[in-house]
């Protein structure tokens, strides 16, 4: 989950989006839409493949010039191992029952089993597939078992987004600038620059928006859940992903003392942010490549030596990838009709 905050929603669900909802109805795309937005899904796709192919390379060829790394084997090392996990595993439930607060807000109202499995289905699959097709996913799967249309629940993931982003730019610019003085002056201003410019973009298009009958008839259920995070429900899911991204802290730390490599909250929340803000860079599945070259520079940046960086990347991507991939795999098959069930809801989609 690390690095999934700054990555845009998939490329694949223009079906989703356009999907009949509760709202008022818009007209279908036409063939020749459908099959444009499909070459631009595709070619992001490619893009963010070929990417994390490139990362990947420079990380294995730089992998093999550092000693061997040492995984954990001590019993206070498998402890810590094990507590990365079990931190991973609360940040999770966390991310969970704020998907729910997102959901009940816009009045979606989804049994909370199904939006804490979903929320590790989601993941399990962005793991292994490109284009954050684990979004399209969880919006396929929970639109059966709710009364929202699918533009609403993928409004709620946008908003996600945007909470995390908020907070890991956040903690970038005042982790890395204020404290470890690892971010300059010009970092600072580029970060800014396209923030006001995110900003901007964002003002001119809620005004198109609101001009445009259709437009706004389509984009309204995506935008409910973001436009709600104005007061109180807002500030209070804000705190809820701080507390997300302190617990994905406590996984780098713990798996920082899995590896024998000591580091403070301030280091990890580094790591972290770091990271998160490569995940900006487009890439393949588990954020291949990109996470692992951030966390690489990260190791070196705060003392440790290749070897450490080695041992930490191998041991932090069992840590984020295995457990949850292994679980969101057995939920699909044992809950959501396996493999078949995902490619037939995908039909019904783009029907």
């Amino acid at each position: 989950m690390t690095g999934r905050a700054a990555d845009a929603l998939p490329e694949d669900t223009t079906a989703i989006e356009v999907a009949a909802g509760t709202h008022a109805p818009v007209p279908p795309p036409s063939a020749a839409g459908s099959s444009r937005a499909s070459r631009a899904g595709s070619r992001a796709s490619m893009v963010g493949i070929a990417v994390s192919l490139v990362a990947v390379a420079g990380v294995v060829w730089w992998a093999l010039h550092q000693d061997p790394p040492q995984l954990p084997s001590t019993p206070g090392e498998i402890g810590a191992l094990l507590g990365a996990i079990a931190l991973y595993a609360l940040a999770t439930v966390v991310r969970a029952e704020r998907w729910e607060r997102l959901l009940a807000r816009d009045r979606a109202h989804a049994p909370r089993a199904d939006v804490y499995a979903l929320t590790v289905v989601g993941y399990a699959v962005n793991n292994v597939l490109p284009a954050r097709a684990g979004d399209a996913v969880r919006v396929l799967l929970l639109a059966p078992r709710t009364d929202a249309s699918r533009r609403t629940i993928l409004g709620t993931l946008v908003a996600e987004r945007l909470l995390d982003v908020a907070v890991v730019l956040g903690l970038f610019l005042f982790v890395g600038y204020a404290l470890l003085g690892n971010v300059g002056a010009g970092s600072l201003e580029i970060i800014g620059l396209a923030t006001l410019a995110a900003l901007a973009l964002g003002a001119v298009a809620v005004v198109l928006v609101r001009r445009n009958a259709r437009l706004h008839a389509l984009l309204a259920p995506i935008l409910s859940s973001t436009l709600n995070l104005r007061g109180r429900h807002g500030l209070a899911l804000l705190a809820v992903t701080v507390v997300i991204w302190a617990l994905e802290g406590g996984v780098w730390m713990s798996v920082g003392a899995a590896v024998g490599f000591a580091m403070d909250p301030i280091e990890a929340l580094y790591l972290v942010a770091l990271a998160s803000v490569f995940a900006l860079i487009p890439s393949g599945p588990g954020y291949a490549g990109t996470q692992d070259a951030a966390a690489a520079i990260g190791i070196k940046a705060i003392g440790g030596t290749g070897s450490i960086a080695v041992s930490y990347l191998v041991t932090l991507r069992f840590v984020i990838i295995v457990p949850i991939t292994l679980l969101g795999f057995v939920f699909i098959a044992t809950r959501y009709g396996g493999i078949a069930r995902l490619r037939a809801a995908r039909r019904e989609a783009a029907a």
